[in-house]
């Protein structure tokens, strides 16, 4: 999907820009908007990083969430809102903004982060992840044809994304005398940016530390299932799945504990944004040697995950899009959580105790996963990066 033709579906109507992802890339979509589409473009800004990356032009919302309901409907109405535009719509400030829109009939389109990746980002209408207005039903892809997207490649962008991040988090700092950082969905106080660099600190110090661990996973090829951690205080974790991540590890240490073959192995793998705030090796080994399957459960890093998937006898997760990535590798899949895409003929269907014997009789059918991914890329994805502008508009 190219973004400059669904941008254009826009001309000429009142849009409002709610917060985007750490950058520019709401600026630069903007400019797109009003030079290729001629629309009447507003950005309401929540605190001072919204305000660093567009500082002109906007609203400032200098109040708290109890208010914003109100602001919402008094500034939509001002300027004859038509079109919201927003990055994540379980974020509250997000929230409260797709209540007002939907009652007063405005759309409301979402950007997140690819459900292929790389090279791609999300751009749906009304809901993303589990919110997403994709069908569920295995027919519905099995009758679909849309063809194969080229898609081009992008090289890595971590470093402007992190840099991207900390100017972000500076200037939300810097300014929070003037805006409520209060409505903010996480913490923008003095020491924020120290797990960042805990972050980096620890990346270097597990090449070292995990090299032997990592080379006993790779040697333990279909013998291991792979368990995959999400960020500890993504919406993805509070809005669809309603527990919490070491709840995740307990159940599913528990589960392979009392149902997995004895001669078979776990592996949980730490999700990379999140390295520099959480650490659950001191957990994973009390819950191994409380559920007796100590040496059977491992604890990794930074090891590459297609490599992984691949070499996995199966995949648990709550709602990653690793789970697309699994399906991709003809990974045998569980979900735990709430997903688009567990869909039978996709992903495992029963419960989490019969799939670590019965995974292998169960792989997602070859058609239906191509066709499934062609849809999932031609209707909801953009090939491009959040913080790569060049090729977008």
């Amino acid at each position: 999907m190219d973004l400059r033709h669904q941008l254009k579906q826009f001309s000429k109507k009142n849009i409002v820009l709610l917060q985007g992802p750490v950058g520019n890339f709401f600026h630069k979509i903007s400019k797109c908007l009003v030079e290729s589409a001629e629309s009447n473009v507003y950005k309401i800004n929540f605190n001072g990083g919204d305000f660093f990356f567009y500082p002109f032009k906007s609203i400032n919302y200098r109040g708290n969430i109890a208010h914003l309901e109100e602001f919402y409907r008094d500034t939509f109405r001002e300027k004859n809102i038509q079109v919201v535009i927003m990055f994540n719509d379980c974020r509250k400030i997000h929230e409260i903004a797709v209540k007002v829109a939907k009652e007063m009939g405005i759309e409301i389109w979402i950007f997140e982060e690819g459900y292929i990746r790389p090279n791609f980002i999300t751009f749906e209408k009304d809901g993303v992840n589990a919110n997403s207005t994709l069908p569920r039903d295995k027919s519905f892809y099995l009758n679909s044809h849309l063809k194969k997207f080229e898609s081009k490649m992008f090289p890595s962008t971590f470093s402007k994304m992190a840099f991207s991040a900390f100017l972000y988090w500076l200037f939300a700092f810097l300014l929070g005398w003037y805006f409520d950082n209060s409505t903010h969905h996480r913490s923008l106080k003095l020491f924020d940016f120290l797990p960042w660099i805990l972050s980096l600190c620890r990346k270097h110090k597990y090449k070292f530390t995990e090299k032997s661990l990592n080379a006993k996973i790779l040697s333990l090829k279909q013998k291991y299932f792979l368990a995959i951690l999400q960020v500890h205080n993504d919406t993805q974790i509070s809005h669809h799945y309603n527990k919490t991540i070491e709840r995740f590890i307990e159940e599913t240490i528990l589960s392979f504990a009392n149902h997995a073959k004895a001669k078979s192995y776990l592996v949980f793998k730490h999700h990379p944004m999140d390295r520099g705030y959480k650490n659950y090796a001191k957990l994973i080994e009390d819950l191994s040697l409380k559920f007796n399957v100590e040496g059977r459960i491992l604890y990794v890093h930074d090891l590459h995950l297609p490599t992984l998937l691949v070499n996995a006898r199966g995949c648990v997760v709550v709602n990653s899009t690793v789970g697309l990535s699994a399906l991709h590798h003809n990974c045998p899949l569980k979900v735990v959580g709430k997903a688009f895409y567990d869909i039978e003929g996709l992903t495992y269907q029963g419960d989490l105790h019969s799939f670590w014997k019965k995974c292998r009789t169960y792989k997602p059918i070859p058609i239906l996963q191509t066709r499934f991914r062609n849809y999932v890329i031609c209707k909801t994805q953009i090939n491009g990066s959040f913080w790569n502008t060049s090729n977008i508009c």
